[in-house]
């Protein structure tokens, strides 16, 4: 089985307790207005990526980090593949899997009632980026998303956990730059900023 991928990074810091390997999925058609990841909405980009050789290579180093993230992207648009590839990680490691989707928890219910994801996961923070609704938080890009915990099968709404606000940028050979973490209203600006002192210049890609 293939899971179409954007990219793999490592470690991040801001995206789940403590050190974490973070993968982002390929494809995305809800096209919430200010995502932080437009680049991502077309499920023509990224690279089909085995799932067995993946997971294999993650249970290699698993000692070297706390847990996996997945955003995107959307995740639940590569259903299969998602509870595939948790399942095997759940079943062979003691690794926590967080989960970041647009839909409601409510909408995954409606569209996968086999409820396969529930055993999957330990984390999800569910819900579309609503711009207007942003808020300072470290997991929540806006303030009508949730985060559950699963346990059994059973999910429940709950205080999420404290992150430690590390960033995590990666430099790409074409001089892109990939950001790991949930931004404050202030942080990009912050950032920005700072950069520009040291002759740095972003540009961000927003819709």
């Amino acid at each position: 089985m293939f899971w179409k991928l954007n990219r793999i990074q490592f470690p991040v810091y801001n995206l789940g307790p403590g050190k974490r390997l973070a993968i982002w999925v390929q494809g995305c058609h809800l096209g919430c207005e200010g995502c932080i990841n437009p680049e991502l909405w077309n499920e023509n980009g990224g690279k089909n990526i085995n799932i067995e050789t993946l997971a294999a290579g993650i249970l290699k180093i698993e000692n070297a980090f706390d847990g996996l993230t997945i955003t995107g992207g959307e995740p639940f648009e590569q259903y299969e593949a998602l509870v595939a590839f948790c399942s095997y990680i759940k079943l062979k490691s003691s690794l926590n899997i967080l989960v970041f989707t647009g839909f409601r928890m409510d909408e995954l219910i409606g569209k996968f009632p086999d409820m396969l994801f529930s055993h999957a996961l330990d984390y999800l923070v569910d819900g579309r980026f609503v711009r207007s609704l942003a808020e300072s938080d470290n997991i929540k890009g806006s303030s009508n998303q949730n985060f559950y915990t699963f346990e059994n099968g059973k999910y429940a709404v709950g205080n999420h956990l404290t992150f430690s606000g590390k960033w995590s940028l990666n430099v790409s050979k074409s001089n892109e730059v990939f950001m790991a973490g949930i931004p404050k209203k202030d942080d990009i600006n912050a950032l920005i900023a700072h950069l520009s002192g040291s002759g740095i210049n972003l540009k961000f890609n927003d819709v």
